[in-house]
């Protein structure tokens, strides 16, 4: 994946709404929030490939890592769970992509406190991821 698709991937997470988007220096890493809790992480594997992290659906995280071996990993540096990463130097389809991002952030958002979801103006429903 070009740089320009990461960015695009990045631009896309960063329009959901109430998104916040931090740099963490530390972690040389691009971090996504809504309601104070992570989405989405952009950085870089241990060996500097470029990488996503995505909350996901502990059975749908299992199916993409064995259906993508190689290109989605469990969480970097993340519950190894509920999270995965997804390499972002070999093709994959953006649209996934985009979808991964979409149930990454419901499932942030639904898990956040009732007090915070109504501050942010969420929908009291449960995810569909």
């Amino acid at each position: 994946m070009s740089l320009i698709q990461r960015d695009k991937i990045l631009q896309y997470a960063k329009a959901k709404p109430h998104a916040e988007h931090e740099y963490k220096e530390a972690w040389e890493a691009d971090v996504l929030t809504v309601g104070g809790k992570a989405f989405a992480r952009f950085g870089a594997y241990r060996d500097g490939r470029p990488i996503v992290t995505l909350k996901a659906n502990p059975e749908k995280a299992l199916i993409l890592r064995e259906a993508y071996e190689g290109i989605v990993i469990p969480g970097y540096y993340s519950d190894k769970k509920h999270w995965i990463s997804i390499f972002l130097d070999v093709p994959f389809e953006d649209i996934l992509l985009f979808g991964l991002v979409d149930d990454s952030y419901a499932l942030v958002l639904v898990g956040l406190p009732q007090k915070v979801r109504d501050s942010l103006g969420a929908p009291p429903s449960e995810p569909k991821v």
